[in-house]
């Protein structure tokens, strides 16, 4: 029963809210119990993750009570579990700040960025997704990610991985983290990010160039005068100068508004002591 509801569920949107609307989650839910065998774990999280997979998404009050149960999964040894449970976890944290409160508080997020390092990238890809959406939050919720560590997770994703949506995926999620306070750059740049941040603006294939260049351009609009010298510092200048010749105008935009914001910056500091590398 548990399959089969799984497999309506995930043939559409529409027949996903069709079992929804007839009361299918407590039941499922109930089934997801410490005592269960773990082939009913492992049928009934991917029954669950289907219920709340696709768009438009399922009303989120069907799915919230999801949530508890969802944060016990992620602690499970078992990889097919692990990795049903954390999809779940990215689709219900991809929406609205109150989404992603909800998810934050079944405390799950110190969990969320340990699996960041785990070995297998079928674990690693939806956890990365799922910080990566809560990051998209406020301030608060974005500050709580990193207290658990994630900008260390995050430059080793960017130097010891050479899967390309891994590398794509972490610095979307930095670009999520450059755009909050100066004080979130700041442990952006004090974790060791932005040099190889910047190597992969310089180097890498367009699809991770664009989201770098998210991130570093993001950086310079809400940096500190110091903030913006040091991304100058790291020669993030010519990566983004070679952006403008590229066949996307969104990026083209994001390049010049990086550039112009480091341009202002070195402007005034002509004004205050004469010339310098980047005026």
């Amino acid at each position: 029963a548990v399959w089969a509801l799984g497999n309506i569920a995930g043939d559409s949107p529409k027949c996903r809210d069709l079992v929804l609307n007839q009361g299918a989650m407590q039941p499922l839910l109930a089934q997801l119990n410490p005592s269960a065998k773990v082939t009913m774990l492992r049928n009934a999280t991917w029954t669950l993750s289907n219920y709340c997979r696709g768009k438009p998404q399922p009303a989120f009050e069907q799915v919230k009570p999801a949530l508890p149960v969802l944060a016990q999964l992620v602690t499970s040894s078992d990889e097919d579990v692990l990795t049903d449970a954390l999809w779940a976890l990215s689709y219900l944290s991809d929406g609205t700040n109150d989404r992603i409160q909800a998810v934050i508080e079944v405390q799950v997020c110190k969990r969320l960025v340990e699996l960041l390092v785990h070995p297998t990238a079928a674990v690693l890809i939806p956890a990365l997704r799922t910080v990566g959406n809560i990051v998209t939050g406020n301030d608060v919720q974005t500050q709580i990610i990193i207290n658990c560590g994630a900008l260390g997770c995050l430059l080793q994703l960017l130097t010891n991985y050479n899967k390309k949506s891994i590398k794509k995926e972490s610095c979307w999620t930095i670009s999520n983290i450059t755009a909050g306070n100066k004080e979130q750059i700041q442990a952006v740049i004090e974790s060791g990010i932005i040099p190889p941040l910047v190597g992969l603006l310089s180097t890498a294939e367009f699809d991770i160039k664009k989201e770098a260049a998210w991130a570093i351009s993001n950086a310079t609009s809400g940096g500190t005068s110091q903030q913006i010298r040091f991304l100058a510092s790291c020669n993030c200048i010519k990566p983004l100068c070679d952006l403008l010749t590229c066949s996307d105008p969104r990026i083209v935009s994001v390049a010049m508004e990086g550039l112009e914001n480091i341009l202002k910056v070195g402007e005034a500091d002509k004004q205050l002591q004469g010339p310098n590398a980047f005026n």
